[in-house]
């Protein structure tokens, strides 16, 4: 008896075969990469290296792993999380918390924002790199055996006035005018005691002309003497005064407290010519 084998038979007969030796390889395949992740895990554990012995961990704890490697991973993964260290990254702009940041260790982005959940992180010393808006912070850390949840803190500088902050221009307080007015109070003194002074001097200067050159010696010393204060007088108030203009038009700009213009408008200055000389003074109050 023949029998017929015809072409479309031998085409299913492979195909079953196929279909029954392709599983078998994928599973020999997952196995063979379980058992290398469990191996590796292991090991970069013993290492310090727990990111990516956790990402080993992951791999050999999949269902597709046997039940043995996958028990032995699924318990070192709890391990690991509950005893490996981790950061917990802070920002703050001023005095509010901030949660738009990227986070980089040693180059490597871990997170795109923040979200209060710790950061696993290997021993060792790492650089951390915090980004926001274009401005750049980095901070290197040493992390050691069972810091869990080690807080760093990261400022992006004081939060500014006007919406949510950015790109607002920061407030400033008006400076006060009274070192200004005091300043030119001590030239307007001056100014007022160089003015007594050359009035005593010249009338001094009047009176000896009346008794050259036979005057008293006393008298020509005490007209010299009264000249020369009013010059150093003229001097020294000229130079106040341009150094309280300096004052008044460099200091931050802003809406003067009541108070300071009150102070500044209640100086008075008086100056009066005295027997041998002149008096000045100047008072205010605050």
């Amino acid at each position: 008896m023949t029998t017929l084998v015809t072409r479309g038979s031998l085409v299913a007969a492979a195909f079953v075969g196929l279909s029954l030796v392709a599983p078998r390889a994928a599973q020999a395949d997952d196995r063979e990469q379980c058992i290398s992740a469990a191996e590796s895990a292991q090991a970069l554990r013993d290492e310090g290296k727990y990111r990516r012995a956790r990402e080993q961990m992951l791999v050999c704890a999949r269902d597709v792993c046997p039940s043995a490697i996958k028990r032995d991973c699924v318990q070192w993964l709890s391990e690991l999380d509950r005893d490996a260290p981790s950061v917990v990254v802070v920002a703050r702009e001023g005095d509010k918390d901030v949660a738009d940041v990227k986070v980089m260790m040693d180059g490597v982005t871990v997170s795109e924002r923040l979200d209060g959940r710790p950061i696993p992180v290997d021993l060792g010393e790492h650089t951390f790199t915090f980004e926001r808006g274009g401005v750049v912070k980095e901070e290197r850390v040493l992390i050691g055996a069972g810091q869990k949840s080690r807080n760093i803190a990261v400022s992006f500088g004081t939060s500014k006035t006007g919406g949510d902050g950015a790109g607002a221009a920061v407030k400033q307080e008006p400076g006060s005018i009274v070192p200004a007015v005091v300043v030119g109070s001590i030239g307007v003194i001056a100014l007022g005691t160089a003015v007594v002074f050359g009035l005593q001097g010249k009338s001094d200067v009047d009176e000896l002309q009346k008794c050259k050159p036979r005057c008293n010696e006393s008298d020509v010393d005490s007209a010299r003497t009264k000249l020369i204060i009013s010059d150093i007088s003229t001097g020294v108030g000229i130079v106040a005064l341009g150094v309280a203009a300096y004052m008044f038009f460099t200091r931050p700009k802003g809406d003067v407290d009541a108070k300071v213009g009150a102070s500044a408008s209640g100086w008075r200055f008086d100056a009066s010519p005295v027997r041998g000389g002149a008096a000045a003074g100047l008072s205010g109050s605050f």
